[in-house]
């Protein structure tokens, strides 16, 4: 009998993990505007950072800057488009596709690394970051997929 009382909690908690992971979380249009103003500023840093001089961003920069701006134009644009339709799905379709850009620039900054450093240590630390920040872009994604089908599934 304790078995099948623990068996009935565990399901109970896989059933609540469930619910919380496909719950809609209520959007407001003061985070999309937000979001929309933060990325216009990254977009303005971004472009003009070799413009700077900055001791440690080499001219190789210049070689990921279209990644950074596709992926930078694609989240003011996601969030243009919330502001006026974000139902859970459509949100978790385009978080899934921002996820993707967002591996994508840590794979070519990690591959280009158009950083100069002084110290090795540095060098390593970032890219350990770096790596670290393209596996939680993978697992985000994989949540957001499980999000999609449980948003989409429909119970019988």
């Amino acid at each position: 009998m304790n078995e099948n009382h623990d068996e009935g909690e565990d399901q109970k908690k896989v059933t609540d993990f469930l619910k919380k992971l496909s719950k809609k979380k209520e959007a407001r249009k003061s985070e999309f505007i937000g979001a929309i103003i933060v990325n216009l500023i990254m977009l303005y840093i971004v472009n003009n950072l070799l413009s700077w001089n900055l001791g440690f961003i080499a001219p190789s920069f210049q070689d990921i800057l279209w990644i950074f701006n596709i992926s930078i134009c694609s989240t003011i644009v996601a969030n243009v488009f919330f502001l006026a339709y974000h139902p859970g799905w459509f949100r978790s379709i385009i978080q899934i596709i921002l996820n993707i850009l967002g591996f994508l620039v840590c794979y070519y900054l990690y591959i280009i690394f158009p950083f100069i450093f002084s110290q090795a240590a540095y060098t390593i630390a970032l890219k350990i970051l770096i790596i670290l920040g393209m596996v939680a872009l993978v697992i985000a994604s994989l949540v957001e997929v499980a999000r999609l089908i449980l948003r989409i599934k429909k119970p019988v």
